[in-house]
């Protein structure tokens, strides 16, 4: 899976790059989908956790703030 190219380099302009190699790009979509994952299997942790089967966005604010 791969996030946009555009939201990406405009995601890295935005903290402030001003020059950016295709490398530098395609190295955070991967960082950016490997915490994405952490994150998401912290969140269905806990609302297993709490007996439910439906993921809520606070299930995803507490696993990310973790």
């Amino acid at each position: 899976m791969e996030l946009p190219v555009t939201v990406l380099e405009r995601v890295m302009r935005k903290a402030g790059a001003k020059k950016l190699t295709e490398g530098s790009v395609y190295k955070l979509n991967e960082e950016v989908l490997e915490l994405a994952e952490e994150v998401a299997k912290d969140a269905i942790k806990k609302c297993k956790e709490d007996g439910r089967t439906e993921l809520t966005a606070e299930d995803v604010r507490y696993a990310s703030e973790a």
